[in-house]
Formats: structure tokens, sequence, C-alpha cells
């Protein structure tokens, strides 16, 4: 006698993005959504941003997700909005280039919906609202996974590490993200996708330890039908590679690498696991970073950048400002 198939259970819509399910909805349920406009040359330029949560049924799991349309007749310059880190070169009307972007988090606060920047053109501001989880810190106490600590960069860091980032104009304008690593706890996977004109970019990002080995894994994949012909820059995830034969964190080697990493583009991209290992006792103050990253994604005539989060040995953010660098 065959065997009954149990049903797969239908994730929420705040743990989708809009090639699942065609894009959020203007109203119901926890969708909030906003119309502003953008004034330049005494003209008005419309968007709607939209954003969902949903708990995943895991003890203080969510899924936060963001989409941004250009409801208007023109395009709009170099739309930035910083809260899910979306930046757009040419934001153009209608709902094929509407940016989507899902992420999951550990969080002992309920999400909370609160007014978020939105940019674009030179300097141009509007201010929408949006659910988030204030300073967007993957809190994990009281979960199974090793809790993520936001610290005072300038008072965790040693003076050379600091000097080293000061030499190389990298400022840090938040807490650092820390997992100290006594914790006997494993590390909260990490996943984030972002849904563009005709392809879709995610990126999971986990630590393994083996011993005294800490290995730092992000996957990156890219799909969709304009994928083919799209090229990527992923600078600080390549850099990491380049880290493997180190042994131990070398800031000023991995900045190099940085800055050389971010003048190429990769093409024919679908897939591609980065990695390093290193020893712990190698480790800054016996801990790891959940450091923010951005990928540049160059297709439909058109630029894209995005901001993401990975785990990484080095205490070291990079913004959506390094876009244009």
């Amino acid at each position: 006698m065959a065997c009954a198939v149990a049903p797969a259970i239908a994730q929420p819509a705040a743990c989708l993005t809009k090639t699942d399910d065609g894009g959020l909805l203007g109203s119901g349920g926890t969708i909030v959504s906003y119309k502003k406009e953008f004034y330049e040359s005494s003209k008005a330029f419309p968007v709607q941003t939209y954003s969902d949560q949903a708990p995943t049924g895991k003890t203080a799991e969510f899924c936060l997700r963001y989409e941004i349309e250009n409801i208007g007749q023109d395009h709009i310059q170099n739309l930035y909005w910083g809260l899910p880190g979306i930046f757009v070169k040419d934001f153009r009307p209608g709902a094929a280039d509407r940016q989507s972007r899902s992420s999951q988090l550990l969080s002992t606060q309920d999400p909370e919906e609160l007014p978020t920047l939105l940019n674009a053109f030179t300097k141009k501001e509007a201010v929408s609202k949006a659910w988030m989880v204030e300073n967007q810190t993957a809190q994990a106490a009281g979960t199974q996974f090793a809790e993520v600590m936001p610290v005072d960069g300038n008072q965790f860091l040693p003076a050379d590490v600091r000097l080293v980032l000061e030499a190389n104009s990298i400022l840090q304008r938040r807490p650092l993200l820390v997992v100290k690593l006594d914790q006997d706890k494993p590390i909260y996977p990490v996943r984030e996708t972002v849904s563009g004109q005709g392809f879709n970019l995610e990126v999971n990002s986990r630590v393994l330890r083996d011993g005294d080995s800490v290995s730092f894994q992000t996957d990156v994949s890219l799909n969709g039908e304009g994928a083919g012909k799209a090229r990527l820059s992923m600078p600080a995830l390549q850099a990491l590679e380049d880290a493997r034969g180190a042994g131990s964190p070398d800031y000023e080697s991995y900045l190099r690498s940085v800055e050389k990493q971010g003048a190429e583009l990769t093409s024919d991209f679908k897939e591609h696991r980065f990695s390093t290992t290193m020893s712990r006792k190698s480790l800054l103050q016996d801990a790891l970073f959940l450091s923010e990253h951005v990928i540049k994604v160059q297709a439909n005539d058109n630029e894209y950048c995005y901001r993401f989060q990975s785990y990484t040995p080095f205490a070291v953010d990079f913004d959506l400002d390094r876009c244009s660098q």
C-alpha cells in the first residue's frame, strides 16, 4: 500500500520574495505599504514601499521582507534604501524593476513598524515606515544558538587593528556584531534573498567548528532569466577566500584584496562557496564577526548593489557606499 506524502508546509509571505508570489500587495494581514515622493527640479517622483514580517514557528525567529517600486512614469536615479540594503542606479518605472528582499533573523524583540529613510538623486530624501527590529541585531539569548552581541569597536579592537582600519579609511558606523566562541552553542546560519528584474541572488552564511579549526562558509547563488548576462562583484567574499592560506586574520592583506577584487567583475556566475578555515587560537579575542558586505550586480543595462551579512574572522563592515568605489 502506498504511503501518503505529507503536504509541504507553506512559508509565510514574509519569508518569500516577488519571484515566489509576484510581490506584496498594498494591504492585508501584516503588510504595511506607503506611497512616498522624491522632489527633483520641482517634479514629484513617487515610489511605493512594502514590508511584511512573520514568525517562522521556531523560537525567536522571524522573517522580514521589504519591497520598493517606482510607481511613477519617470526614471529615478541613485535610489538608496539603507534599511534593507538596496541601491539601484537607474530605478525604472513598473513592477518588473520592483526590488524585493527577504531575510531571517533571531530576535528576542518583536518587529516594530518604525520610520525608515529613502534616498535618491543627489541627497533627496523621503521617510517611509517599515517593519524592523531596532539595531537589526540577531539577539539569540534563550535559543539554541550562540548569542550575537553588539559591541563598541573602539573598545573591542586592539590598537594595531584600529590603526590599519583608519589607514584604509574604514569607518565603522555601527557596533560590531560579535560571536564569542566560548559559548557552547551552534552558530545561527544566516539566509538572505534578493529579487530584481530577472534575477534572484541568495546568500547563506554559516560557521563550522571542528576541534581547534573554525571554518567560515558563505554560499552565493544567482539564477533567473536575466542571470546569464549578469556580472557580479563580491570583493569582501573574494578577499575572504584569498585569506585561506594565511592561517590567521591579516587585516592589511585582507583590505588590499578587497580593493583589488572590487575592480573586478565575474561573468557567467551561477553559484560558489566562499570559504576559509582558521585556527581558533588565531582569532581576535576568541571571537568571530557577523559583518556587512556588498555585492554589485550589473544586469539589464543597469547597476544594482545589495548589502548582506556573512560570518568572517575580520571586524570590518562595508556599507552601500562601497558600491561607487
